[in-house]
C-alpha cells in the first residue's frame, strides 16, 4: 500500500525539519522528527521515499555512535529498497551498511557491501553515489595501509565532485585526504586539505562535518607540535559533540586531549581524561578508536614509568590493530614495544 498523498507531503516536510535540526546539531530533535516522518507510512508501504527516511535516520544514529540502532535502520532501508525494486536506493543502503561493517572491522563484509553497492550505483547511472562509495573504499584502503590505492580512490572521487560543483561530498573527500596525509606524517598537506574542507563546511553551515574536521585538525596540530592550537580544536569539537549528544566524537576529542596533556607533563590529568574517553566510547563499536585509546594508554603508562602497564596496553593495541587490518599502526606499536625496558 502507498500512503495518502497528504501523508507523503507531511513526511517530506518533517524530513526537511529534521535536516535543519541536524544542521543545528539538535540530534535528539532530528531523530524524533525522522520518527514522526516514518509514522506517516503504513507498515507495508512501498513508497520510494521510505528507504531514504530510514537511511537518513540511521546516519544520525551512526554519527552519534549508536551503531546497532543505525544498522537496524539501514537493514530496513535495504529491505524496503529491494521490495520497491530501486537499484539506487539499494546501493545507498548497502553503502551505509558498509560503513557500519567497517566500524565493526568486518573487512570482508565491508568489501562485499561496497562492491555490491558500486555495481548497483553504476547500473543506476548515479555518478554522485558511485563517487561516495569509491570514497568509502578509499577509507578502507587507508585503514589497511594501502595509501597509494586510497589516494587514487580519493582523487577520483574529488575530481568527480569538483566537476559536478557538489560541495558537500567535496568536503568529505577533503577530510579523508587530510586523514590520509596525517597518517603518513605529511602534516602541511594534511592541514591544507582539512582547512579547505573546513571552509566548505562552514560555508554550508554543516556543523557535523565542521566538528569532524576540527578534530582531525587537532591531530595535525599535535603532529606539528602546536599543542595550543590542538587544544583549541579539541575544545571546540568536544563542546559541539557534547551539545548534540555525539558520544563517539566526544570520545575522539578526549583521546586527543589526553595526548596533549601527556605531552605537557600533566600525567594524572591525562589518565583521568582518557578514562572519560573510554567511557564515552562504550557501546559505539568503533574498534579503531578502541585500539587508538589502548595505544594512548600505553604512552601514558610509559610516561609515568610503569613499563609493565605500558607493555600490556601496547600488546592489546597491537592485537586490536592487527584484528582490524590496520597494519601500519600495528607495526608502529610493535616498534614502541621493542623500545620498552625489559
Amino acid at each position: 500500500m502507498v500512503p495518502k498523498s497528504d501523508n507523503v507531503e507531511r513526511a517530506h516536510l518533517l524530513v526537511e525539519m529534521a535536516k535543519v535540526a541536524e544542521q543545528r546539531e539538535e540530534n535528539v530533535k532530528a531523530i524524533s522528527l525522522y520518527d514522526d516522518a516514518l509514522a506517516q507510512f503504513v507498515e507495508d508501504s512501498l513508497d520510494p521515499f521510505l528507504p531514504e527516511v530510514l537511511r537518513w535516520k540511521g546516519t544520525v544514529l551512526r554519527e552519534k555512535g549508536e551503531t546497532e540502532a543505525a544498522f537496524r535502520c539501514y537493514t530496513k532501508s535495504l529491505e524496503k529498497a529491494c521490495l520497491i525494486g530501486s537499484e539506487k536506493a539499494q546501493a545507498s543502503a548497502l553503502n551505509c551498511l558498509g560503513t557500519v561493517a567497517q566500524r565493526r572491522c568486518d573487512l570482508k563484509e565491508t568489501e562485499r557491501l561496497y562492491a555490491e553497492a558500486a555495481a548497483l550505483a553504476t547500473r543506476a547511472g548515479d555518478s554522485r553515489l558511485l563517487g561516495m562509495i569509491e570514497q568509502n573504499r578509499g577509507v578502507l584502503a587507508s585503514m589497511r595501509g594501502d595509501f597509494a590505492q586510497a589516494a587514487a580512490f580519493y582523487s577520483n572521487s574529488l575530481g568527480a565532485f569538483e566537476m559536478a560543483c557538489d560541495a558537500e561530498p567535496m568536503s568529505w573527500v577533503l577530510n579523508n585526504l587530510g586523514i590520509l596525509h596525517t597518517k603518513i606524517r605529511n602534516y602541511d598537506e594534511a592541514r591544507d586539505y582539512l582547512e579547505r574542507g573546513l571552509a566548505i563546511a562552514i560555508n554550508r553551515d554543516d556543523a557535523v562535518v565542521e566538528n569532524v574536521m576540527r578534530l582531525n585538525l587537532a591531530e595535525v596540530w599535535v603532529g606539528l607540535g602546536r599543542l595550543d592550537l590542538a587544544d583549541e580544536c579539541c575544545a571546540e569539537a568536544l563542546d559541539q559533540a557534547q551539545r548534540r549528544g555525539d558520544h563517539l566524537t566526544a570520545a575522539g576529542s578526549l583521546k586527543i586531549r589526553a595526548a596533549i596533556e601527556r605531552q605537557r607533563g600533566a600525567l594524572d590529568k591525562s589518565i583521568a581524561t582518557l578514562r572519560i574517553a573510554i567511557y564515552e566510547a562504550e557501546g559505539a563499536e568503533d574498534r579503531l578508536l578502541h585500539a587508538e585509546m589502548l595505544r594512548e594508554l600505553g604512552e601514558i603508562s610509559r610516561a609515568v614509568g610503569n613499563s609493565g602497564a605500558a607493555r600490556s596496553a601496547f600488546r592489546e593495541a597491537v592485537e586490536s590493530y592487527t584484528f582490524i587490518g590496520a597494519n601500519q599502526e600495528a607495526s608502529e606499536v610493535r616498534a614502541e614495544l621493542r623500545h620498552l625496558p625489559s
